[in-house]
């Protein structure tokens, strides 16, 4: 039986008049739920087709269907169909006029209000099968429509279509005829119908369906069947009656949006697949060998057949599957996922997303290519997988995502340049790391300049039972413009606007004259800031604003408007690709200014320049102009920075991003605080496989703050003892705990009690436990006030800077006086040479120990030192120097022992005080390392230079690489009250930089030297092959173990 359109009117009517109702409002599910049940007897019937009821209610899923018919084309069928005369036309055509708050199909309902349709009986009133055959007709005509829907013809010509267009509005009342028309549109807001809501009241098992075969027809189909034949009882049978089929889009997951990382981590659990987003173009490749020469099917995200459009991706999904080769791995089919790209074999990798709208047509038209390059030979479509659904009948939808994607590896061929797996990486959840590696592979791909991460659960496709747990099964979207303002770009100003009487319904404010902003940027700043002149803009996007912003720009700026014709004041260029050849209705001679973030930069097309993608309002200002806003110049330089190679994985950047991700958490506390808390981010750091005891700290006591470690150095013949723990002591004195700030006697001192974070709560909310036993972290050594670690009365001692060091040398060079530093300069006013490289055995310095920290400690402290080894000469106060040669020859400054690709020396280094005199560090581990750089004055990196080879090219390479360069500060994570106070003191000398000056130092265990030359000498031992390294997996766990923070 034939389906009454009025009765969809009546639900579509009942929820606009719900929402202008001023009291008992009702929610649209209720609504919804109560029309369906209130037609269930006409729903349930055989002859009943749900296609056509799907489409009426869901006009906006139709993507298949193009009309190529909008509001002016259809004012004219409306209007000759109504036969309407002059009068009457102009009130039909109101719908355009700025600020008259009504659309085409309030005025289609004015109009048939005041002379309306003749009555009609209800056998001979509309239906949505008829409306739904006049529409297919329709788009059975436009090339835009997908193949399927072009395949069947209605049988009759377009302008037969239109005149049986016209008729159905001849045969509607006023209200029904309203939502016709905007049926015809697509577009029925500010009334929205929630998919789901719709989809579960019609049929329990409808929504389970669309996921497998997301198809308004077949699924309509398989509902009708199994009415019929009665063969599902339950959702658990579905499972089994439904498969993927071939030539049908299977549904995708659902995406959700990360808006940190701890957001991310709340809505995962066990082990998930972290992978790379790639910036490309969504396909889902059906392969079925019984069609021969045509078995490949290629469906877009919309859910449009782009087969013939992506033709020139055949030939690289034909290789990655030996399509019609003997070696091919299918025998009946598949269905895969992935992401189209171009990729270039001239410059070996993958080009920018504009790239594609040169190889991919639209519908056999390359749309918006008129100021982009030809193709060039070297370029060609590449498919990146990333999932397999179905393979030879076998549905992979109820398999965990590690199986699906073993199975992907197993099945596909990969090509260079033309096929590839996504980049994954795995992170455990239930891991104390998870934030810290979550965290560190999103700034890798932020510095790298990619779109964004996908987080996966290693969770079936679909989830199909009836109690499923929260985001079971849900795809994570990370991407920097969804935190914070990562994506902030500047200010620009707004030229003009227009207006879109659909848009303006949504707003709900009376007399809204703006739905659409053009903002632009100046071409001739300088010459407008100078000299006046007249400014000259050009358009680079268009924007919207959300409720809340709209009422503040109405009511606070609501700028000064012109006709384009009657603009005098400033020039406007608008690129017709900027908004599809729309132009502004509206120009502001006074442009107000926007404040933009962006996801990043494109070309669109048909414009020849960089522009904002993605752009999103953050802010309105009312107190600045358009002479404060960017330049054109300047957002192109931003977009062509943006686009640069990407910096090393060890830079500044990098650090810089994770602390910055670490501060987007919630109220700007990191997820993983109550682990590790640090003073400019915070990361977890792993548990190490050895802790020290209160009672060895206790055993110290007698030592100073420069104690060193107690891990034996190896001797050698020849080689003086080591030096005693106690490396400072005065003269006539014994030696004492407290010479150093914070230091105190850790046997009287109680433990501090355990923080509630670190600890299992026992209520509602779940803590994962972690170990109590674990390496002290920068956290650990800040998060004791300064009143806990001075507290301690100190006994009465000389002045520091009549303490000296004597330090054992490890060379058999005459001794020397150390010189005497009683400089007060600041460690921001302090400058500072390298460390030099001796014998493979030995390190040379022209560095005092104590010059290390002069400028920490200053200017309230003045220091007398002696060398680490001495090693060249150092000017001492009355302007003598210590002359003293290195012996034995020499090696290549900053050359590891073991490999050449040892990261370790292009790092700078910082030595806590505990370490700074310990020879096994400074003459063996760093030497072996090839570690040529010591440095401390953040300020003076760029006159820090190598001491063997230096020439004025290598100082100014020195110079453009200082933020790429990685800083680590390595200490002895055992001694924790003078570590404590040491890095309190590097904190406040840090906190006094300029903010454009500050850098980030990662702070280690003074163990992972030992640990990465261990990893190394094995890896030279059972490599010998030039370029050799350790493994990235083992590095990782190695930093892992020993990391403690950053700074």
């Amino acid at each position: 039986m034939p389906f009454p359109f009025a009765y969809i009117c009546d639900l579509l009517q009942g929820l606009e008049d719900n929402q202008h109702a001023q009291t008992g409002q009702k929610t649209d599910a209720s609504l919804i739920q109560a029309w369906f049940r209130s037609h269930r007897a006409e729903l349930a019937r055989d002859d009943h087709d749900p296609a056509a009821l799907l489409s009426a209610l869901l006009p906006e899923k139709r993507t298949d269907r193009v009309y190529s018919i909008r509001e002016k084309k259809l004012q004219i069928i409306i209007g000759r169909a109504l036969i309407l005369g002059i009068s009457r036309k102009k009130e039909l055509e109101r719908w355009a006029v700025s600020g008259s708050g009504v659309d085409l199909a309030d005025c289609v309902y004015g109009i048939l209000c005041e002379t309306p349709n003749p009555q009609f009986s209800d056998d001979a009133g509309v239906t949505i099968e008829e409306i739904d055959g006049v529409l297919h007709g329709i788009a059975s005509e436009c090339r835009y429509s997908s193949l399927a829907v072009r395949s069947k013809p209605s049988g009759t010509r377009f302008a037969d279509t239109e005149l049986a267009l016209g008729d159905l509005h001849k045969r509607l009342s006023a209200r029904d005829a309203k939502w016709l028309t905007r049926l015809i549109l697509k577009n029925y807001e500010p009334i929205v119908l929630d998919p789901s809501t719709v989809y579960s009241s019609y049929h329990p098992y409808l929504s389970t369906i669309l996921k497998v075969q997301d198809d308004f027809a077949v699924a309509g189909r398989i509902i009708v069947r199994q009415r019929r034949e009665r063969t599902v009882t339950g959702r658990a049978d579905i499972t089994e009656f439904l498969k993927p089929a071939l030539g049908v889009k299977v549904g995708r997951q659902t995406w959700i949006k990360g808006r940190s990382i701890k957001h991310c981590l709340d809505m995962s659990r066990g082990r998930m697949s972290c992978e790379e987003k790639v910036d490309g173009e969504y396909c889902q490749i059906h392969i079925g060998l019984s069609k021969e020469s045509k078995c490949i099917q290629i469906f877009s995200k919309s859910g449009k057949d782009s087969t013939d459009d992506r033709i020139a991706l055949h030939d690289s999904i034909r290789r990655s599957l030996q399509l019609g080769q003997p070696t091919c791995p299918l025998k009946s089919g598949c269905i895969l996922e992935g992401e189209l790209v171009v990729f270039s074999d001239k410059d070996a990798k993958i080009l920018d997303f504009h790239k594609i709208r040169k190889h991919v047509s639209r519908s056999g038209s390359f749309l918006g290519t008129d100021q982009d390059s030809q193709r060039h030979p070297w370029e060609h479509l590449m498919i990146i997988y990333y999932d397999l659904l179905m393979v030879d009948g076998e549905s992979l939808l109820g398999v965990r995502h590690s199986g699906r994607f073993k199975r992907l590896k197993d099945l596909v061929t990969l090509v260079p340049g033309r096929s590839a797996l996504v980049k994954q990486e795995l992170i455990d959840c239930s891991s104390r790391s998870a934030a810290s590696d979550l965290r560190r592979a999103f700034a890798k791909c932020i510095t790298a300049h990619g779109e964004g991460l996908v987080l996966k659960p290693d969770d079936p496709y679909f989830t199909f039972g009836a109690r499923t747990k929260p985001y079971s099964s849900c795809a994570i979207k990370l991407k920097k413009e969804y935190i914070g303002h990562f994506g902030d770009i500047g200010d620009v100003a707004v030229v003009g606007a227009r207006y879109d009487p659909a848009k303006a319904r949504t707003y709900s404010i009376p007399n809204l004259k703006w739905t659409h902003f053009y903002v632009a940027c100046l071409e001739n700043k300088d010459e407008v800031v100078r000299f006046q002149k007249t400014p000259r803009f050009i358009v680079t996007n268009v924007v919207e604003l959300n409720t809340s912003q709209m009422a503040v720009f109405v009511k606070f700026v609501n700028p000064q408007s012109v006709a384009p014709s009657e603009n005098k004041s400033i020039s406007i260029r608008v690129e017709p690709g900027v908004d599809n050849g729309k132009t502004p209705s509206a120009i502001f001679p006074a442009p107000p200014v926007f404040d933009l973030r962006c996801f990043s930069f494109d070309k669109v097309g048909n414009t020849g320049f960089w522009s904002p993608r993605f752009p999103v309002v953050n802010k309105i200002h009312c107190d600045r102009t358009y002479r404060d806003a960017l330049s054109f110049t300047e957002l192109q330089d931003m977009a062509s920075k943006e686009r640069e190679m990407p910096p090393p994985e060890d830079s500044q950047e990098l650090l810089g991003w994770i602390a910055a991700l670490e501060a987007a958490d919630p109220k700007g506390v990191a997820v993983d605080h109550s682990s590790q808390v640090t003073v400019a981010s915070t990361l977890i750091a792993t548990t190490p496989s050895t802790q020290s005891t209160d009672s060895g700290q206790a055993g110290s006591s007698a030592s100073s703050h420069l104690q060193t470690s107690p891990t034996p150095v190896r001797g050698r013949a020849g080689d003086p003892p080591t030096p005693p723990r106690s490396s400072i002591v005065q003269a006539g004195h014994e030696p004492r705990t407290n010479n150093f700030p914070g230091a105190q006697d850790t046997s009287k001192r109680q433990k501090r009690p355990p923080e509630s974070s670190d600890l299992e709560h026992k209520g509602k909310t779940k803590v994962r436990k972690f170990q109590d036993e674990r390496r002290p972290t920068v956290g650990d050594w800040l998060s004791q006030s300064m009143s806990e670690i001075q507290g301690t009365p100190h006994n009465e001692r000389e002045p520091l800077s009549n303490v000296r060091i004597s330090s054992s040398r490890r060379n058999n060079l005459p001794s020397s006086t150390a010189p005497r530093l009683t400089s007060t300069t600041s460690m921001y006013q302090l400058g500072w040479g390298n460390a030099r490289l001796g014998a493979p055995e030995r390190v040379q310095s022209s560095l005092p120990v104590s010059l290390l920290f002069q400028g920490l400690l200053a200017p309230h402290l003045s220091i007398t030192s002696s060398t680490v080894t001495g090693a060249t000469n150092v000017r001492d106060s009355n302007g003598d120097h210590d002359n003293m040669s290195p012996e034995g020859p020499s090696t290549s400054c900053g050359k590891c022992r073991f490999l050449d690709s040892c990261k370790l020396s292009k790092c700078s280094f910082l030595l806590s005080p505990c370490i700074a005199n310990f020879p096994w560090v400074t003459e063996d581990l760093l030497v072996c390392h090839g570690v040529a750089d010591i440095v401390l004055d953040y300020k003076k990196l760029t006159t820090a230079q190598p001491s063997c080879g230096t020439t004025p090219a290598t100082v100014e390479r020195i110079r453009e690489k200082r933020s790429a360069k990685r800083k680590i500060i390595l200490v002895e994570s055992r001694r924790k009250s003078p570590t404590a106070a040491f890095m309190k003191l590097v904190t406040e000398a840090k906190d006094k930089w300029p903010s454009n000056d500050r850098e980030y130092f990662e702070v280690y265990d003074w163990r992972i030297l030992e640990a990465l030359r261990y990893e190394e000498a094995k890896c030279s031992r059972n490599g010998k092959i030039r370029g050799a390294c350790v493994s990235t997996t083992t590095t990782k766990d190695i930093e892992k173990k020993f990391r403690l923070g950053l700074v």
